[in-house]
C-alpha cells in the first residue's frame, strides 16, 4: 500500500465530516436542512470513489460499513491529499481489483452458460448477456429483482380448474435445485455485486418465459389432435346453424316489413281521411259538450219553475179540498146550535159563507155538465174531484206558463241546428259509427249518448206531464223519433238487432230523463184522491213498462214506486175523513156522511188501481188493512141495510180478481170485511128486492 493511500485511510478516518456518511445525508434532507460545503465535499468524494473502483453505471446510495481505523492525519492534509489523488495519482490497486472483478464475473457467466444447455444457441445468449451489461441502468436492475421475485412466487390459476371455481396453484420459480446450488456457490465464489444478481435474475426470467413457450408448443397425440378438430368443427357448424337460422330470420322480418310497408302506402290516403274525420268530430263533440254545459243552468231554471207551477196549482186545489171538509164538518156540528146576530158579522164567518157559496156553485156547474151528458144517474156525490180554477187564477197559470215556453224557445236561439237539434246531432255520431265501427264501440259512445242528450230531452219536456188533461204521449215528441229511427235499417234482422249497441239508446233516456222527471211530478204534483190523475199515471206507467225493458232493479224506477207509496200513505192520512152520526140523526146529515165515505170509496179504488204495478203486499196492507177496515167499514156499520148492501157491493166490484181467487193473503185482510157482510144478510129480509139485486150482482 503506498503513502498516499495510507494518508488517505488514516486521515479519512480522523477527519471524516459528519455527512460523510449516507445515513447523516439522508437525515438531514428529510429534515428539511440545507447542506453545507463539507457535505457536498463529501458526496464528490464517495462519487469519485465509485467511479475508480468500476461501477460507472451503477453508484450505491449508501456505502458499507467500514470498522474505524486509528489515523493521526489532520483535515488538511486530507484534503490536500485527495487533491494530489484527483490531479496527479492513479491507484493500482483499485485498477487491479476492477480487474479481478471483472474475471470472476466472466467465470460466473461461463457456469451459467454450462447450466442453460437447453438453449441451444449460444450467440444469442452472449448477445443478452452483453446486452444487459450495457443496457441496464440501476434502477431497471432493481426493477427486474422486484419483478423476478415475485415471478418465483407468483400465483396462476390451476390447470384442471375452472375460470370461477377459486382454485389456483402456486408457480414456482422453474430453476431446478441443481442450478439454485451452483448458482449460490458461484456467489459466494465471485462474490458478485448487486448488479450482477439483478443481470442474473432478469436472465433466469427469460428463460423461464422460453421454458413455458416450449411447453405450450409440446407435440400431442393424433387422438387429442382430432378430438380437437372435432370439438372445434362441432362448434363451427353450430355458429353456422345460428347464424343461417338469423339470417332466415332476418330474411322472413324484411319480406315481412316491405309487406307492411307497401300496406301502410297503400292505407295512407284512407289513414289521413280517418284522422280528418276524427279531428272533426273530436273538435265538433268538444264545441257541443260546451254548448251543452252553458245552456244546462238554463234549462234547469226552466224545468225548475214549471215544476213549481203545477205543484203551487195543485197545492191550491188540495187545500180547498180540505178546507171545504172542514167547513162542512164544522157546520154539521153548529146545525142543532143557534147563530148569534155577533157571529154572523166576524170576518171568520164571512169568509166560510164565502168559500161555502163558491164550493156549491162549483158543484152545480158539474151537476150540469154530468146531466148534458146523461151521467147523472150513475153519479154518486163525492166520486167527482173538485179541480176547478177561478178564471183570474186560470189565466195567470196561463201566462206564466206562456212565459216559461217562451224562455225556453229563447235558450238554443244563438246555437247552430247542429248543436240543437237531436236528429243532427245524431247523424254526426251515425256517419262516424258507419265509418269505423271498432272505434265507435272502443269509445263507448253508445254509453255516452244518453247523458250528451240529456239536455235536449229534457228541454222539450219542459212543460211535459202525465199527470195534465192536455197530456202529450211522448212517442209523438222529437226527441223520442229520432232516437227511436237512430242507426235502423230496412234490412235489418232480429239477431242484427239484438248484437246493437245503440239498442239500448231510448231505454236509457226513459230510466236517466223520463222516470226522474215523473218521480218530481209525483212527488210533488200528484193528488191520489183524484181518479183522473191516478189513471193517467197509471196508465203511463203501464205502457213503460210493457214497451221498454225497463229493469225492476233500476234505481229510478224503484224511486218512482217509492214516491208513489209515500203520497198514497199521505193522502189517506190527511184527505179522508168520513163522519160517523147516530142512526136516528143520519137522514138528515146524510148528504155530508154519503159524500165524505163515497170520498173514501173513491181513493179506495184509486189505490186497487195500482194492482200489478206496485207489490201486492204493501198495496194490499195499504188499501184493505187500513182503508177499507179501518174506515170504510166503520163507516157502514152505522148504514142502513139496504145501503150497507150497495156499499158492500160497490166494495167487492172493485177488489181485484186476482187477490180473491189465488191470493190467501187477501183473504185474511177481507176476515172483517166477510163477517161483516154475513152479519148484515141475517139481518136482512130475504124478499127485499135489493138484497137480491145486490147478491145477483
Amino acid at each position: 500500500m503506498s503513502d498516499d493511500d495510507e494518508f488517505d485511510d488514516g486521515e479519512s478516518d480522523k477527519t471524516r465530516h459528519r455527512f460523510s456518511k449516507p445515513e447523516h445525508l439522508k437525515q438531514m434532507l428529510e429534515s428539511g436542512s440545507i447542506p453545507d460545503a463539507a457535505m457536498i465535499h463529501a458526496a464528490r468524494k464517495r462519487r469519485q470513489r465509485a467511479r475508480e473502483q468500476g461501477a460507472v453505471d451503477y453508484i450505491p446510495i449508501e456505502e458499507p460499513k467500514e470498522t474505524p481505523k486509528l489515523s493521526t492525519r489532520l483535515p488538511r492534509e486530507d484534503v490536500e491529499g485527495d487533491q494530489s489523488d484527483d490531479e496527479e495519482r492513479m491507484d493500482m490497486n483499485d485498477i487491479t481489483g476492477l480487474k479481478e472483478r471483472e474475471e470472476r464475473r466472466e467465470q460466473f457467466y461461463a457456469v451459467e452458460n454450462d447450466l442453460t444447455e437447453e438453449d441451444s444457441d449460444r450467440e444469442m445468449h452472449e448477445w443478452e448477456n452483453q446486452q444487459i451489461r450495457k443496457g441496464v441502468t440501476g434502477a431497471q436492475l432493481v426493477h427486474a429483482q422486484h419483478e423476478t421475485v415475485l415471478s418465483r412466487f407468483m400465483i396462476k390459476p390451476a390447470a384442471n380448474s375452472g375460470a370461477d371455481d377459486g382454485a389456483f396453484e402456486m408457480d414456482v420459480d422453474p430453476v431446478t435445485p441443481s442450478t439454485a446450488t451452483l448458482l449460490e456457490q458461484a456467489y459466494a465464489k465471485t462474490n458478485l455485486d448487486k448488479n450482477s444478481i439483478m443481470a442474473a435474475n432478469i436472465r433466469a426470467t427469460l428463460h423461464k418465459a422460453k421454458r413455458e413457450k416450449a411447453k405450450a408448443t409440446a407435440l400431442r397425440t393424433p387422438q387429442e389432435m382430432r378430438s380437437t378438430i372435432v370439438m372445434r368443427l362441432t362448434e363451427l357448424r353450430e355458429r353456422n346453424d345460428e347464424h343461417n337460422a338469423s339470417i332466415t330470420r332476418i330474411e322472413a322480418e324484411l319480406k315481412s316489413l316491405k309487406l307492411k310497408q307497401s300496406e301502410c302506402k297503400q292505407n295512407a290516403p284512407t289513414a289521413a281521411a280517418k284522422y280528418k274525420f276524427y279531428q272533426e268530430i273530436k273538435c265538433y263533440v268538444n264545441d257541443l259538450i260546451d254548448c251543452l254545459a252553458a245552456k244546462s243552468p238554463l234549462i234547469n231554471d226552466l224545468e225548475k219553475r214549471a215544476l213549481q207551477l203545477y205543484s203551487k196549482n195543485q197545492r191550491y186545489l188540495v187545500n180547498r179540498r180540505r178546507q171545504d171538509v172542514r167547513d162542512q164538518a164544522k157546520e154539521m156540528a153548529e146545525a142543532s146550535k143557534p147563530v148569534q146576530a155577533a157571529a154572523r158579522r166576524t170576518p171568520e164567518y164571512e169568509e166560510q159563507v164565502r168559500r161555502a157559496a163558491e164550493r156549491e156553485g162549483r158543484r152545480t156547474r158539474r151537476r150540469c155538465e154530468r146531466e148534458r151528458n146523461y151521467l147523472l144517474a150513475t153519479h154518486l156525490d163525492g166520486m167527482s174531484s173538485d179541480d176547478e180554477i177561478a178564471d183570474q187564477q186560470q189565466e195567470q197559470c196561463v201566462a206564466t206558463k206562456a212565459l216559461i215556453e217562451a224562455q225556453a224557445a229563447e235558450v238554443f236561439e244563438d246555437v247552430n241546428d247542429d248543436f240543437c237539434k237531436v236528429d243532427l246531432i245524431l247523424m254526426k255520431f251515425y256517419a262516424w259509427r258507419k265509418t269505423d265501427m271498432s272505434s265507435y264501440q272502443d269509445a263507448f259512445v253508445s254509453l255516452c249518448l244518453p247523458k250528451l242528450l240529456a239536455p235536449l230531452v229534457r228541454h222539450e219536456l219542459l212543460l211535459w206531464s202525465p199527470l195534465l188533461e192536455e197530456y202529450t204521449d211522448i212517442e209523438t215528441m222529437h226527441w223520442y223519433q229520432a232516437c227511436m229511427l237512430y242507426a235502423c235499417q230496412s234490412d235489418e234482422t232480429v239477431e242484427q238487432l239484438k248484437q246493437d249497441p245503440d239498442l239500448n239508446l231510448v231505454p236509457s233516456l226513459i230510466e236517466k230523463i223520463v222516470l226522474p222527471k215523473v218521480n218530481s211530478l209525483v212527488a210533488e204534483c200528484w193528488d191520489p184522491l183524484s181518479t183522473t190523475q191516478t189513471l193517467r199515471l197509471v196508465g203511463f206507467i203501464n205502457r213503460l213498462t210493457r214497451e221498454f225493458p225497463l229493469s225492476s232493479s233500476s234505481k229510478q224506477l224503484k224511486k218512482l214506486f217509492e214516491s208513489i207509496m209515500e203520497r198514497m200513505r199521505f193522502a189517506l192520512e190527511n184527505d179522508v175523513f168520513i163522519p160517523i152520526f147516530p142512526k136516528q140523526v143520519q137522514e138528515a146529515k146524510g148528504s155530508f156522511f154519503q159524500r165524505q165515505f163515497c170520498s173514501g170509496l173513491k181513493l179506495f179504488r184509486n189505490f186497487l188501481s195500482w194492482q200489478g204495478i206496485l207489490a201486492d203486499k204493501p198495496l194490499r196492507e195499504l188499501a184493505i188493512g187500513a182503508l177499507l177496515n179501518r174506515y170504510l167499514l166503520m163507516a157502514m156499520r152505522v148504514c142502513t141495510p139496504n145501503d150497507a148492501i150497495s156499499k158492500v157491493s160497490i166494495i167487492v166490484n172493485t177488489l181485484p180478481t186476482v187477490w180473491l181467487l189465488t191470493n190467501s193473503d187477501t183473504l185474511k185482510n177481507l176476515e172483517l170485511f166477510i163477517s161483516y157482510i154475513r152479519q148484515t144478510l141475517d139481518n136482512c129480509d130475504a124478499t127485499n128486492p135489493l138484497l137480491a139485486y145486490a147478491i145477483l150482482r
